[in-house]
């Protein structure tokens, strides 16, 4: 997630301030009412970004099912279709009803299923809502814990997002080429005689200011401000009127949106040395495990690192189109005079499960397995690319 430093962000904001303020103030007063909106929150977003990416949560597909141990792939479809059908409806209820413990550790548990039969399914909204899901089960009525726990996790979330961001990655793949050329048409000679490139920086080292006040601050709810408004640039910029990319994150900033309001609609206290050695546990997971992920020992989705450049791009090239596949090869590739046809993981992932590959290099090498079990004929070869690093690795 990142902040888009237009010229007018002063004249944004100030227009903004009044309709935020106000959206604050139809926010409900008490905690348990705050409580109460934030699970109507998360279950609708939650609800509305499973729908739209469903073929993440069930078989019959052609991206690659994978699931974390042999001994699941037996697992029959139904059983994916029925914990998808489930989770929906558990979701679709806490909208309407108000949340008990059973219902919301079934839909916990229905989720906590679903993802361990397919690592894909470990995305970093899926991860989000469920820990605020975990959050709620645990301290359902003590409303207090949940909203200072949930500010928590706020922080760590923007906070980790921004550490990552701050990568060569970042710079060449989002900033210059998705943001100056895609977003804002600007020539690589426009970049380079302006000196644009390394003003990328401002975003990550905001993201990380801003988590840094919204864990410090005495004004939390002003900042909380900033951040509505770095999720309103993001959905400027990949939403339906910019680049159009990566439509399942859409309802999920909407949802940050929310989330932020209801947070931060009253006034949280400052976070206690016994809160934090009360809920240990939090801390270790938001972070200490986060800080692994830089080393290769923690996932990345869990430690929110997005958009950061930083990701293996996964290359499959066919002796020939593939009928089933055909959707999902690049434009252009494999027609006469060009090379092999192949296909971008992400790509193919983007367009028919509507999710993003877990970056994990344990991940590719699994779905390169399974790709050469079903095409093994017609596989010519399958790359990582690292756009960082330029290093190319056959599997």
């Amino acid at each position: 997630m990142f902040l888009f430093t237009f010229r007018q962000d002063s004249i944004l904001l100030a227009d903004l301030h009044p309709i935020i303020s106000q959206m604050y103030k139809k926010t409900l007063c008490s905690e348990e009412q705050q409580v109460s909106r934030l699970i109507k929150t998360i279950a609708f977003f939650w609800c509305i970004t499973k729908i739209w990416s469903y073929k993440t949560w069930v078989t019959d597909r052609l991206y690659p099912v994978i699931p974390p141990a042999d001994f699941l792939k037996y697992v029959p479809d139904f059983l994916h279709v029925f914990l998808f059908g489930f989770s929906v409806l558990a979701l679709l209820v806490l909208l309407f009803v108000k949340a008990n413990r059973l219902l919301l550790i079934s839909l916990f548990l229905s989720e906590l299923l679903s993802c361990s039969l397919d690592t894909v399914r470990w995305q970093p909204w899926e991860y989000m809502y469920m820990c605020f899901l975990l959050i709620i089960v645990i301290n359902l009525h003590r409303p207090k814990r949940i909203l200072m726990l949930g500010h928590l996790f706020l922080v760590s979330v923007y906070f980790f997002s921004g550490l990552h961001k701050l990568s060569r990655g970042f710079l060449s793949s989002i900033w210059m080429n998705m943001v100056l050329m895609d977003f804002f048409g600007l020539s690589m000679e426009a970049i380079l005689r302006y000196k644009l490139y390394f003003i990328g920086l401002l975003i990550p080292f905001t993201e990380i200011l801003l988590a840094v006040l919204l864990f410090i601050s005495q004004s939390k709810k002003k900042i909380s401000y900033l951040l509505i408004l770095t999720h309103i640039s993001i959905l400027i910029f990949i939403g339906p009127f910019g680049i159009q990319y990566n439509s399942v994150v859409w309802p999920w900033n909407l949802a940050m949106i929310s989330i932020l309001i209801v947070v931060y609609a009253k006034p949280v206290e400052p976070i206690s040395r016994e809160f934090f050695i009360t809920n240990s546990y939090w801390v270790v997971l938001w972070f200490v495990l986060p800080v692994l992920s830089f080393f290769g020992s923690w996932y990345q989705y869990f430690s929110f690192n997005l958009y950061s450049g930083k990701g293996e791009q996964m290359y499959i090239y066919f002796s020939e189109k593939e009928k089933e596949l055909r959707p999902y090869f690049e434009p252009g590739s494999g027609n006469r005079n060009k090379n092999e046809p192949y296909i971008i993981l992400q790509n193919w992932a983007m367009k028919e499960i509507r999710s993003a590959p877990v970056p994990e290099t344990e991940m590719h090498r699994e779905i390169a397995i399974s790709l050469r079990r079903r095409y093994h004929k017609r596989i010519v070869r399958i790359m990582l690319y690292n756009p960082q690093t330029g290093k190319i690795t056959e599997l």
